[in-house]
């Protein structure tokens, strides 16, 4: 497995710090989530691999309204710019919430094969109605451009909390979409709605997780852990630390 670190791209004062784990072989590549108005150059610096993650609705990005289609293609396309730039393995699209079919004529407009669609859960932080967490919906939106599917486990849970189905059932039925990558966090298996825990403090199987990752061709899983100090990668490097050791107790 090749094990990620998230970073955003307003934590410019993070990447030496980033580019001497990989180097030190703890981490193996950066998921860079873009915030827009923010500098590519700090990030040029490092010759480290790559993986690019574009806004989510937190920053007015959602394939699925219509009406914010131009600022949508604009950040999107300027997602493509800096993952050319950087040399990007993949650029990870949320499948958003809203209408469908305002996502299907979105993704029509983009024409990049490194794109992955990740799924949601089914009910936003907000309470959204969200696209993308059942296969068939997935589906739909990954054959608009053959694109391929970045399956987050967390987010997964949390749908089958919602649809009041078993969580490793539900995720088996999303493997068969064929993951290029993974996103692993904890979560509890009481409320819906999303939440990213540190490796151990929730419920999810970590046994379960390993085989479901192995069971693919997919080497790519991205941490989606807490960082409470934004100054420091010590919180990554211990939920990689754990999550090693739970990942080596299940050989």
């Amino acid at each position: 497995m090749k094990f990620g670190l998230k970073l955003w791209s307003k934590n410019k004062d993070l990447v030496g710090e980033a580019s001497k784990l990989i180097n030190e072989f703890f981490f193996h590549y950066v998921e860079l989530f873009y915030v827009p108005e923010t500098e590519i150059k700090p990030f040029l610096e490092h010759d480290i691999p790559y993986i690019i993650h574009i806004p989510t609705e937190k920053f007015g990005l959602n394939i699925g309204d219509k009406t914010k289609k131009e600022f949508n293609l604009k950040i999107i396309n300027t997602c493509i710019e800096w993952a050319d730039k950087l040399n990007a393995k993949y650029i990870i699209q949320h499948a958003d919430y809203g209408s469908l079919e305002d996502a299907k004529n979105l993704l029509k407009e983009v024409h990049d094969e490194r794109l992955v669609i990740e799924n949601m859960p089914k009910v936003g932080i907000n309470g959204e109605k969200m696209l993308g967490y059942e296969p068939g919906q997935l589906k739909e939106l990954m054959d608009i451009g053959d694109f391929g599917f970045c399956l987050d486990f967390g987010h997964a849970a949390k749908a089958s909390v919602s649809m009041g189905r078993d969580y490793k059932e539900y995720i088996n039925e999303l493997l068969k979409l064929k993951p290029n990558m993974f996103h692993i966090s904890d979560c509890d298996l009481k409320n819906e709605i999303d939440e990213h825990l540190n490796i151990g403090d929730g419920e999810l199987d970590f046994k379960f997780l390993k085989e479901c990752i192995l069971s693919t061709k997919s080497e790519y899983v991205t941490l989606e852990t807490p960082r409470k100090n934004l100054n420091s990668l010590d919180e990554d490097l211990k939920n990689l630390k754990g999550l090693k050791i739970l990942f080596e107790l299940y050989k």
